[in-house]
């Protein structure tokens, strides 16, 4: 058995862009996929657009046609995600993970946080141990 990381039992397990979002277009699965390779990082509509070959707009149609949200709004989504996986996966401080995960503050950091899982990162990170 090979496991490249440790998943929490609460969390869901991990399956494949297409599966994932329930989409088969290879426009949106790379999107995303740049999106996530990309989170620590601000990048902007144009950029990801110029990186597929395709337009700002037809990015954001293929966002509202197969998930019904913007591209934006679905980067804001994977933030408090990958926020969880370093807060498992690292040592780093809480500071050091809202600020590579692009949170304005460690209590805008905080606040998103408890919002999506019901706990501070502090006490998710004290459960772990």
């Amino acid at each position: 058995m090979v496991y490249n990381s440790v998943r929490e039992g609460s969390a869901a397990q991990q399956v494949s862009l297409q599966s994932r979002h329930g989409m088969g277009n290879a426009h949106l699965t790379r999107a995303i996929q740049i999106m996530e390779d990309n989170i620590e990082t601000h990048l902007a509509l144009h950029e990801l657009a110029e990186n597929l070959g395709i337009s700002s707009r037809q990015i954001e149609r293929l966002f509202g046609k197969y998930l019904n949200t913007s591209p934006k709004r679905c980067v804001v989504q994977m933030r408090p995600h990958r926020a969880r996986n370093l807060i498992v996966q690292t040592e780093q401080s809480i500071a050091q993970i809202a600020m590579a995960c692009e949170f304005s503050s460690t209590s805008h950091f905080s606040n998103v946080f408890r919002s999506h899982f019901g706990v501070s990162p502090l006490s998710h990170r004290s459960t772990l141990t």
